[in-house]
């Protein structure tokens, strides 16, 4: 095995040197004496900044190598403005050496096409708990039984099917040990759709993610179309319903428009669910180098002939994670369909008071967040959840 190694070593350095043939130099290596067979080559290569050597002004040539030293010098090589014989060599051996210089971040033509053309896999984990005292008229599935723990997980398929055409699936699991029924585990296609381009338009068919507003009119799937064209977006399809039969699938269609105006974003909405339409609109600016403030308000015209409205007015401070927020709505206002992911607002209750959030990131992709509400006419409500993507 170290003679294998120590004849790539030879190999490899040999078609370097034939790449950078630059003037030879005082010798840069105490122990590769002036009469050795490989003293030109060395000193080519040192010159042209492709080997180092060590720090003790030795080139140590008989120490055996890793193949990912030798990827690195190839690296290295790959950066040097070549002629049309010196990027052949130099071609032959980013091939050579392809695995180990992806995982330096090195792109290989060729290599990384066939990367982009696999199949990506990703996923995320989430353990919440959650306590919304007795239950209240309005709450639907966990929060109306009151405290409870329930563990998530969720994998996602992306698959390039053409240069213009991806496909995207997402599918689900959860484990509720505090259901009311036997059915402990849950399992559900979260998605299915495939994206092209076309027109100066991107656009999503299938069954796919849609938030209208912050999440609070919409925060489910979608099954049908979704158009984005520059800061427009305008979806059409049916909501899922839920099994129980409590709620129906219906018809949903709308717009979303974004745009950054003097300093603040804001993003204005259109949904009609069934008979019922929602207009909505928020925004967001900076009052200081870590401090945001946002608003959003909330207009809806109820199949059942009533009207409501819903404010929200808060502040975050971005370093400390901190966010609180004053929400006023009235009865109705909410869709029952929103689904946030920690406590969701109640549909039919008037609601008046603070809410609270702390988000804390607490490792390479482990995210944690608290969240506790004291609403006037109901109990007050809080919860956490540690997020693990991968």
């Amino acid at each position: 095995m170290n003679m294998k190694k120590r004849i790539l070593k030879v190999a490899v350095l040999s078609a370097l040197t034939v790449a950078f043939a630059v003037p030879a130099f005082a010798n840069p290596f105490s122990d590769v004496p002036a009469n050795h067979w490989a003293y030109d080559s060395v000193n080519q290569l040192a010159q042209a900044g492709v080997i180092e050597g060590y720090g003790d002004g030795t080139f140590r040539g008989d120490k055996t190598v890793s193949r990912y030293e030798m990827a690195q010098k190839v690296a290295i090589a790959m950066t040097k403005t070549l002629n049309a014989d010196q990027q052949k060599n130099v071609d032959r051996l980013s091939r050579e050496f392809a695995t180990e210089l992806n995982i330096l971040g090195v792109k290989v033509d060729g290599i990384q096409k066939q990367i982009d053309n696999q199949v990506k896999i990703s996923g995320d984990a989430r353990a919440r708990y959650s306590d919304a005292g007795t239950g209240t008229v309005g709450l639907s599935g966990i929060e109306a039984n009151g405290s409870a723990t329930d563990v998530r997980g969720r994998i996602a398929l992306d698959a390039k099917i053409t240069d213009n055409l991806k496909f995207h699936t997402r599918v689900s699991g959860t484990y509720d040990p505090s259901a009311s029924n036997t059915q402990h585990v849950n399992g559900n296609l979260d998605t299915a759709n495939v994206t092209f381009n076309a027109i100066g338009t991107h656009n999503t068919v299938g069954r796919q993610d849609l938030t209208v507003g912050s999440g609070i009119l919409f925060d489910d799937a979608l099954n049908g179309l979704g158009v984005q064209a520059g800061a427009l977006k305008l979806y059409a399809g049916r909501t899922n319903g839920l099994p129980s039969g409590a709620l129906n699938a219906e018809n949903l269609y709308g717009a979303q428009y974004s745009a950054g105006v003097l300093g603040t974003q804001l993003t204005a909405d259109y949904m009609k669910r069934g008979d019922n339409k929602a207009y909505a609109i928020n925004g967001s600016a900076p009052l200081g180098k870590s401090v945001t403030a946002n608003g959003e308000y909330i207009n809806s015209d109820n199949a059942n002939g009533t009207n409501g409205t819903a404010t929200a007015f808060g502040v975050k401070f971005n370093s400390l994670g901190v966010s609180a927020t004053h929400r006023n709505a009235d009865a109705g206002v909410y869709n029952a369909y929103s689904t946030a992911d920690v406590i969701a607002l109640p549909t039919d209750v008037v609601i008046k008071g603070m809410e609270y959030q702390y988000d804390k990131n607490l490792g390479k992709n482990v995210d944690l967040n608290v969240k506790y509400q004291d609403f006037d006419n109901m109990d007050k409500r809080s919860s956490a959840s540690v997020n693990v993507k991968f």
